[in-house]
């Protein structure tokens, strides 16, 4: 009967430690709360360890002092206590000249009452928030996002203002409705011209038939012009409505097993016919088989061609190369043109993005073929890239799984 007489004493004994140590450690949570700690010791692992919220503060204000939005802390008479340097930059102020002075003398005079506003409305009911407008640099204008919060301090109340700048916000939000109204725009022409081009088509067809059968070949060879040119605008409509098929997933795709060098041939004797430079093949790879859609892929390849030869000097070479590498058929155009500045490569295969220099309005196009080619090599699972250098050329290329591609579906 003794064992099981000691066992019990230990538990009342276990227990009451248990419960002196959480009574301590509450009388430590009170403490701390009332202000009256500044340190204590942990224990961890064997060893004491010693916190103290003097180095907890310090991490906190380090943190609120490097973060990118304005933060002000404001006492019952408005006057800034406290500010970091963002917000010292943002109302373009030296941070020594921003402590001590009213806040709502760096507010212009057109948004000064809506501040007081809100203001008043976060001391009496804890926080509000709005947005107004402060001056930038050049006479520019900066949208900022306010945030007020009232804090219990050292016994007492102070309101915390985060100020944001939604400069960069607004900005993208003004580019998504652009790209809204470029995106109707597009549906509308699109469809609009492509009826009365095919039918203007069909009728200088007629037109270039007939002169050709009165032996009128320079007439004939003159519609041959025209018929060209109207191709291109017919190419220019087909990117338009690509372009709104990507952006609503409804671009369809036609997978099948391929010749690729069949199509690569088709594709140089084509383009070799209008453009004015020498187009060079190397690298064949023989007998290489694709399994995926042999008009887009045509198309990718036509873009890089017809970019090559807008962008150098005639009678100049374009070379076009293949190579197999781990499974993927790489295939690239390179031109010695005038090349693709540093800067704008990142943003070549974007919608409507088009290279900008000296000569850039003596280029036709909408920008919009790189961006199209991009999304026809992702959806063979590809990858598409540049290599250039501004005044020297570039070199566009494309890598395809030679595998078939698995899960493809056609879409219609």
């Amino acid at each position: 009967m003794t064992a099981p007489a000691e066992s019990y004493n230990e538990l009342v004994s276990r227990v009451n430690d248990l419960t002196a140590k959480l009574q301590e450690s509450n009388e430590i949570i009170d403490s701390i709360r009332r202000g009256e700690v500044d340190a204590f010791i942990v224990q961890n692992n064997g060893k004491n360890e010693i916190y103290t919220l003097r180095s907890a503060d310090k991490a906190y204000r380090l943190f609120i002092e490097k973060m990118n939005q304005g933060a002000v802390t404001l006492g019952a008479n408005g006057v800034v206590v406290y500010a970091n340097s963002s917000f010292a930059a943002l109302v373009d102020t030296p941070l020594e000249q921003v402590i001590g002075r009213l806040f709502v003398d760096f507010i212009p005079d057109a948004e000064r009452q809506q501040v007081i506003e809100l203001i008043e409305t976060a001391w009496q009911h804890l926080e509000s928030r709005g947005e107004i407008i402060l001056p930038g640099k050049d006479n520019g204008a900066i949208p900022v996002s306010l945030y007020l919060n009232q804090l219990e301090i050292d016994g007492g109340t102070a309101l915390s203002i985060i100020a944001s700048d939604l400069s960069l916000q607004k900005e993208a939000q003004e580019q998504k409705k652009e790209m809204e109204k470029k995106d109707e725009f597009i549906t509308i022409a699109s469809h609009e011209l492509k009826t009365p081009v095919t039918s203007i088509k069909g009728y200088i067809q007629l037109l270039q038939f007939g002169f050709q059968q009165e032996g009128n070949n320079h007439a004939a060879e003159l519609l041959g012009r025209v018929d060209s040119q109207i191709n291109k605008l017919t190419g220019l409509i087909s990117e338009l409505l690509d372009t709104r098929k990507i952006e609503n997933g409804q671009l369809p795709f036609h997978f099948e097993q391929f010749d690729f060098n069949g199509l690569l041939d088709e594709i140089v004797e084509e383009t070799g016919r209008v453009i004015a430079q020498r187009l060079i093949l190397e690298d064949r790879i023989p007998g290489i088989s694709l399994f995926g859609d042999r008009n887009k892929i045509g198309q990718v390849i036509t873009n890089f061609i017809d970019n090559a030869g807008k962008y150098s000097r005639p009678a100049t070479d374009i070379i076009i190369r293949t190579s197999l590498n781990n499974g993927f058929l790489a295939l690239s155009v390179k031109d010695f043109g005038i090349g693709i500045p540093k800067e704008q490569q990142a943003k070549i295969f974007e919608r409507f993005f088009r290279v900008s220099g000296k000569k850039e309005n003596t280029y036709s196009g909408l920008g919009l073929g790189l961006y199209i080619s991009a999304e026809i090599v992702r959806r063979h699972e590809g990858r598409i890239g540049v290599e250039s250098e501004e005044g020297k050329g570039s070199e566009f290329y494309f890598e395809l799984p030679v595998a078939p591609v698995q899960n493809q579906q056609n879409s219609a």
